[in-house]
């Protein structure tokens, strides 16, 4: 089933998971993320579905783009859908404030750069 959605429908999946992750953080602060279970919870799921769809991104475009660090996106989907009792919600919004918005410019420029 993997084979069947393109390269840029997974670049785009992980774009729109981005972009849910900034509207629901945005204007948040650390405490209010902490307080609330549920926002806690999406935020990790959205940042499962982006390694999700890096994991079936064809060697040809992880190679192309290596600019990004696929490799980690990989790891981190792994973590926290192996390890999700140990997940650490400090480092999930330091990636979310840090991470994730120059995640979005390389997403969008590779999007750009394929179709």
């Amino acid at each position: 089933m993997k084979n069947r959605i393109s390269d840029i429908e997974r670049l785009h999946h992980i774009l729109s998971a981005i972009n849910t992750i900034q509207e629901f953080s945005k204007g948040l602060s650390y405490e209010e993320y902490l307080e609330d279970f549920k926002l806690r919870l999406a935020l990790v799921k959205l940042l499962e579905i982006i390694g999700e769809a890096s994991v079936g991104l064809s060697k040809n475009t992880t190679n192309k783009f290596s600019n990004v660090e696929w490799t980690i996106l990989k790891s981190v989907r792994n973590v926290l859908v192996h390890e999700y009792f140990g997940i650490d919600y400090k480092i999930i919004w330091n990636s979310i404030q840090n991470k994730v918005p120059g995640l979005r410019i390389k997403i969008e420029q590779i999007i750009a750069k394929i179709q």
